[in-house]
């Protein structure tokens, strides 16, 4: 599906088909008839659209490197994308986005999902710069990009914290693939924040690109932001992965807990067992002949039952 946008009282409307206003084409899960048209239209490689199509397709530039531009340029680029694993519980996953220039300064992006982040570009003011609409566009794509790691970094903080406190009396496998999930979720984005740091990298040393202060200031924004979300993921990573090692730990100690208070009640349970055992054969014992004896045996197991638990409480087994 192919989108126009042009600007209109600082926000974003889409246009039936490409026009001199129209600087933004969003293109989402394009066909194939879509790709052979846009490769046309623009003379761009057609790889420039079906690099989106691989999942596993890692962040690059190509054609950043020109004098001016005379032929369109691509920056591939990760997003996160929220979605449920098989286990049942959240996933962040990441998939390509391209970023394609034109000669004539019109941004093209590709991707093969609907991505958040492409949502609050199109949904929010376009802020006022001395940038032109192409760049400044392409500066709040990535800009919003980084949030959006940072922003699923804090729910998977806030999941490991949660996490953290459900250990403590866990004896059953859910949190052990809830970790695996977490864990998942931090590889996948500390190998696309690193992958687009490098990119991004490139991007800023690009000099036909940095012909404005605005544009300098904002892309060094994006890289301290992406910066802190490879740096999160990292630290996030090896906590996650510590709580791994301390999970068999903690369940096995959570279930000699619940062993240890098993074997101690089935002590205290015994007593009148076997009590009423020896009651219960055909000779003469204590109080036996009297005609109140139940109630005395009764009063006596239940005076050494009590003395047992106690006991035990002492020693810190029950």
């Amino acid at each position: 599906m192919i989108n126009y946008f042009s600007l209109e009282n600082r926000y974003f409307k889409n246009q039936n088909a490409d026009s001199k206003d129209v600087f933004w084409i969003c293109v989402e899960s394009p066909t194939s008839e879509e790709i052979i048209k846009l490769t046309n239209q623009y003379k761009m490689p057609s790889d420039f659209i079906t690099a989106i199509l691989d999942n596993a397709e890692t962040s690059r530039s190509e054609e950043l490197g020109q004098v001016q531009f005379e032929r369109p340029a691509l920056l591939l680029l990760q997003y996160p994308y929220a979605m449920t694993s098989p286990s049942g519980y959240l996933q962040i996953t990441t998939f390509p986005f391209s970023v394609i220039i034109t000669p004539d300064k019109k941004i093209i992006t590709v991707t093969n999902h609907k991505p958040v982040f492409i949502q609050e570009v199109l949904t929010h003011e376009y802020p006022r710069n001395d940038m032109s609409n192409s760049m400044n566009l392409l500066l709040q794509l990535i800009w919003q990009l980084s949030l959006s790691y940072n922003h699923y970094l804090q729910l998977i903080r806030t999941q490991s914290d949660k996490l953290e406190g459900e250990l403590q009396v866990a004896t059953e496998n859910n949190q052990l693939y809830q970790i695996m999930d977490i864990q998942k979720s931090l590889i996948y984005i500390e190998a696309a924040t690193s992958a687009n740091l490098k990119t991004l990298t490139k991007l800023n040393q690009t000099e036909i690109l940095n012909t404005s202060h605005a544009y300098k200031i904002h892309l060094h924004d994006v890289l301290v932001e992406t910066t802190q979300a490879l740096t999160s993921s990292q630290i996030q990573l090896k906590i996650v992965n510590q709580m791994t090692q301390n999970f068999s730990a903690i369940v096995s100690n959570n279930l000699n807990n619940v062993m240890k208070i098993l074997t101690s009640l089935t002590i205290v349970l015994t007593i009148p067992t076997i009590i009423g055992g020896l009651y219960g054969m055909n000779v003469k014992l204590p109080l036996a002949e009297r005609s109140d004896a139940f109630f005395w045996i009764f009063i006596l197991t239940a005076i050494i039952c009590i003395g047992v638990i106690r006991y035990l409480k002492k020693k810190h087994l029950l």
